[in-house]
């Protein structure tokens, strides 16, 4: 199937990092409430440089979207030796039969620079903004064909309830002149309950070349009868910051990467000049929005756009 260039039309900043405490607003991610109501989950680091959960409300209408109320605190590393101890990072907020999850990468430094991440799930209360980790571990992790890690940041739930996920899994961690080099790629998982998976062994998206070495958060969405995603990727010969990719697919598995057609990028100064990541893609009353994080992984905050008729 071919696909056309998308025309994403950038809004600018939605979150700027002014939390006392806190720097960065990263890996921003969207659900509904009711009516124009929305709710964004985003991350924060504090002065140790770790990772936090906030949730904040949302308005979504006619092509805009503010943040409504103050940004609460939800989620914290957990006690020393556990998966997350070291950050726990937003991922994707999934509302099902009555009950809305919000799945997390937990983080944990190795020692010279290394680390794991993990995926954990959480109950969101969505009135309350408050959320409570559902397990003490993983929910998908390090096992025997991941035997690094196993971050997954996106989710669909079919009309038979079968649950996907797409996770970055660890490939290689290679010794470097500069230190530790890594080097990670998309899997795909399925689930009857959201919680035990099971795991492709191969990678769903190829890297472009041999400069590519690693794909950030992706968002797959499921739009006339097609999945679409978008998702960050890194390095080229010439650039080694994040930039904005996309891949189409039938069944969710088998993806045809396209990225001239992803339609956003960087900008020529500001916010987002010198990086584009960690898409979060989402449909309201008619239209297409994107939440996305420029420079420093979300040092600057996140911002968002809107997607073109092309009609």
């Amino acid at each position: 199937m071919i696909i056309e260039k998308f025309h994403w039309e950038k809004k600018g900043l939605l979150f700027e990092p002014v939390i006392p405490g806190f720097t960065h607003g990263s890996h921003p991610c969207i659900t509904h409430k009711s009516g124009n109501e929305f709710l964004v989950a985003f991350t924060c680091r504090d002065a140790q440089k770790r990772s936090h959960i906030f949730l904040s409300n949302a308005n979504v209408s006619d092509g805009g979207i503010t943040l409504t109320g103050q940004p609460k605190l939800v989620l914290s590393p957990g006690d020393p030796g556990y998966f997350d101890c070291d950050g726990v990072i937003s991922g994707c907020l999934v509302p099902h039969q009555g009950t809305c999850y919000l799945y997390f990468v937990g983080w944990q430094n190795l020692p010279e620079e290394m680390w794991i991440c993990d995926t954990g799930r959480a109950i969101v209360d969505m009135e309350k903004l408050e959320a409570r980790k559902e397990y003490p571990g993983p929910v998908l992790g390090r096992d025997k064909t991941n035997p690094l890690f196993a971050a997954a940041t996106a989710f669909h739930v079919n009309d038979e309830g079968r649950w996907h996920a797409w996770f970055n899994s660890g490939i290689y961690w290679k010794k470097t002149a500069e230190g530790w080099h890594h080097r990670y790629g998309f899997h795909h998982a399925e689930s009857d309950d959201g919680v035990d998976w099971i795991c492709e062994t191969e990678m769903c998206i190829p890297f472009a070349d041999e400069y590519e070495y690693a794909f950030g958060r992706p968002s797959v969405v499921y739009w006339d009868n097609l999945f679409h995603m978008w998702f960050a990727h890194r390095a080229t010969k010439e650039i080694d910051t994040y930039r904005m990719g996309f891949a189409s697919s039938k069944d969710g598995i088998n993806w045809d990467r396209n990225d001239a057609v992803s339609g956003i990028d960087v900008s020529a100064t500001g916010w987002d000049s010198e990086m584009i990541c960690y898409p979060s893609v989402f449909a309201h009353r008619g239209r297409k929005y994107m939440l996305y994080n420029g420079n420093g992984y979300g040092s600057t905050g996140f911002g968002y756009a809107v997607l073109e008729d092309r009609t």
